[in-house]
């Protein structure tokens, strides 16, 4: 033996236990550490993934926004012209009957116009 090992003391089995755990402990708080950078990682990555999806959802919002509000504008305008167009029909309408009246209560129409028709008319 050389002058050296005989001056290191002998290492007791309780003091090699506890260099053992505390080796063990430095490691796994070593991987913890490890674990907890590739979740922040992953946190990170999803965050920029999520946020270019909301942009790009928020552009298509605005899109569509903008095509409903012009399809509400034409669906107004429509309306509008829907209801002009009833009316004129109904005035179309009440002209020629007004016009089939006067036909028929005419004198000069054959059969005698409305008074030939009412005369036939069962009672």
């Amino acid at each position: 033996m050389d002058a050296t090992a005989s001056q290191i003391p002998p290492f007791s089995e309780e003091c090699i236990r506890r260099l053992r755990r505390k080796i063990s402990n430095r490691e796994s708080a070593r991987r913890s550490r490890m674990r907890k950078q590739r979740y922040l990682e992953d946190l990170r990555s999803r965050v920029g993934r999520l946020r270019h999806e909301n942009s790009f959802l928020k552009s298509n919002l605005s899109t569509i926004s903008g095509r409903c509000a012009a399809v509400l504008q034409d669906n107004k305008l429509l309306l509008a012209e829907l209801a002009t167009l009833r009316r004129r029909l109904s005035e179309i309408r009440r002209e020629l009957f007004l016009r089939q009246i006067q036909r028929l209560a005419s004198p000069a129409s054959a059969g005698g116009g409305l008074a030939s028709i009412c005369r036939s008319w069962p009672v």
